[in-house]
């Protein structure tokens, strides 16, 4: 199959305007693994199956390769962006992100629909050490950021999206 060029971006970056189209090229391995060459990564990425999504899927424990599922990378991807987004809306508002002030983690709850694994809920557990009296904006902030995230505006409509503050005052 030839490689597929990326196309140039849109000089017109109004709504409903392309920007930039993504070209992902997917190679189908044995035991259900997919070899994934993202954009600007040098090396591919293995998309696979583990645990209870083997189950579901009836494939017998020895038969593949546990590798991370393509529904792990979606809830990892909007765990990535929903946290850089929060990070620059925090700074913006100069509640300070770095050496482990801020930390996240998601937690992706997966359910069967007609047979089908589907995403219904991530969760954003996010932690941040920040002065106390920085609480009440970063609270505000926890509540309106969500929206500016590329992934969240993607896909909110079909999963519910959350982000829960865990507030740790330290000495400013």
């Amino acid at each position: 199959m030839a490689d597929i060029a990326a196309q140039p971006e849109s000089k017109n970056a109004t709504a409903g305007a392309v920007l930039y189209s993504s070209h992902v090229r997917v190679e189908a391995q044995p035991g259900g693994v997919k070899v994934v060459h993202l954009p600007s990564e040098p090396q591919p990425v293995l998309m696979g199956m583990h645990g209870p999504i083997a189950k579901h899927y009836k494939i017998p424990e020895g038969t593949y390769t546990p590798h991370a599922a393509t529904l792990d990378y979606v809830i990892g991807a909007a765990a990535g962006c929903l946290t850089g987004t929060l990070t620059r809306a925090l700074q913006v508002r100069q509640i300070a992100t770095e050496g482990g002030r801020l930390q996240s983690q998601a937690i992706g709850e997966i359910e069967v629909e007609d047979g089908v694994l589907v995403i219904r809920r991530i969760r954003l557990l996010v932690r941040l050490e920040a002065a106390e009296s920085m609480r009440a904006t970063a609270q505000r902030t926890v509540e309106v950021y969500a929206p500016r995230c590329p992934v969240y505006r993607s896909l909110h409509k079909a999963i519910e999206i959350t982000t829960e503050l865990d507030f740790h005052a330290v000495d400013a």
